[in-house]
This record gives C-alpha cells, sequence and structure tokens, in this order.
C-alpha cells in the first residue's frame, strides 16, 4: 500500500511537469484505477493527485459519478476517525 499511495502523489508531481506523458502513458486511467484499491489510505492518494489534476487539467479529469461515489463510501467504511 506505501508504493501505492507514493505512486498517486508521483502522477500528480509528474502530472505538473509533463502533462502529456501522464496522459499517453495511461497513469490517469491507473490512478482512477486505485480509487477502487482496498487501502483506505492509497484511495485518499488518489483522490488528492485527481483533484490536483483536475484544478490545473483543461478537461474534466475527475468525475464524481455513481460508481465513484461508491468507490469512494466503501473506503470510507474502512477508514477510522
Amino acid at each position: 500500500p506505501y508504493v501505492r499511495k507514493t505512486a498517486a502523489i508521483c502522477v500528480a508531481k509528474v502530472w505538473d511537469i509533463n502533462s502529456e506523458l501522464v496522459e499517453s502513458q495511461g497513469f490517469l486511467d491507473i490512478l482512477r484505477d486505485l480509487l477502487s484499491d482496498s487501502n483506505p489510505m492509497v484511495v485518499a492518494n488518489a483522490v488528492a493527485a485527481l483533484s490536483e489534476i483536475d484544478e490545473t487539467s483543461k478537461e474534466e479529469v475527475f468525475k464524481i459519478n455513481t460508481d465513484t461515489s461508491n468507490k469512494l463510501l466503501a473506503a470510507l467504511n474502512e477508514c477510522t476517525e
């Protein structure tokens, strides 16, 4: 989980440097897949990274739909206070 949560943050950092690389290598799709991770810290970092990318992107990167909200609610159930 530590590597996955760190990788999520790294994608956001790489986005700041070279957004075309992130898109061409499919890192955004991998980041979206991390929303389904069993570890809540991984999910939290994936949400943070997607939110940060979404703020600077010209198109919508982080869409909250039924599927995404169900994944987030499942992760929330695993979180501590």
